[in-house]
C-alpha cells in the first residue's frame, strides 16, 4: 500500500538526494578567495572547476542512482521482500558515499591549506545524505514490520 509511513520514509529520503544538488557541501576561504565544494566537484564562486581538485567519487551520479532506487522501491510494496532488498542496499551504498563525501572533503582542505590557511563552513548537503540514510533506515524499519504483520495473519488463518 502506498499510505505506509515508509512511503513518506522514502519520499522524504528522495527529496534529501534531489537537494543535495541544490546546495554547496562545503564553502572554503582561504585568505579572500572562497571555494565551493558541491556534489558535482569543487569550484570557485563564480561557477568555474577548479582543475587542479577534481573529486574522484562521481558524488552527484552516485546520489542520483540512489535517489531513483529508493524511488523505484516506494513502488514494490507488493514485494515486501525486494523492497527491503532495494532500501538496504541504498543505504549501505549512503554509508560509503557519506564516508567518501568527508573523506574527500578533508583531502580538499589540505589540498586547500598548501596555499595558506583554510576556514571551511558546512553547507546543507553535507547533512543531507546523513538525512537521507536516516530516513531510507526508518523505512526499512516500517517495511519489516509490515512483514511481520502479513506473516503473523497468515499464522492465524
Amino acid at each position: 500500500m502506498l499510505q505506509r509511513k515508509q512511503t513518506v520514509f522514502l519520499l522524504l529520503a528522495v527529496l534529501c538526494g534531489v537537494l543535495t544538488f541544490f546546495f554547496p557541501v562545503d564553502t572554503f576561504l582561504r585568505g579572500d578567495q572562497a571555494y565551493i565544494f558541491r556534489t558535482t566537484g569543487l569550484f570557485l564562486p563564480d561557477g568555474t572547476p577548479v582543475p587542479d581538485a577534481s573529486t574522484k567519487v562521481p558524488f552527484a551520479a552516485v546520489i542520483g542512482v540512489l535517489s531513483a532506487a529508493l524511488l523505484i522501491a516506494v513502488f514494490l510494496y507488493r514485494n515486501r521482500p525486494r523492497q527491503i532488498l532495494f532500501v538496504r542496499s541504498s543505504y549501505i551504498l549512503l554509508l560509503a558515499v557519506v564516508a567518501f563525501l568527508f573523506i574527500t572533503d578533508t583531502s580538499i582542505t589540505a589540498y586547500l591549506e598548501k596555499g595558506g590557511n583554510v576556514t571551511n563552513h558546512y553547507g546543507a548537503s553535507a547533512l543531507l545524505p546523513v538525512l537521507m540514510l536516516m530516513f531510507a533506515f526508518l523505512a526499512e524499519r516500517g517495511i519489516r514490520k509490515d512483514e511481520a504483520l502479513v506473516k503473523s495473519m497468515d499464522r492465524l488463518r
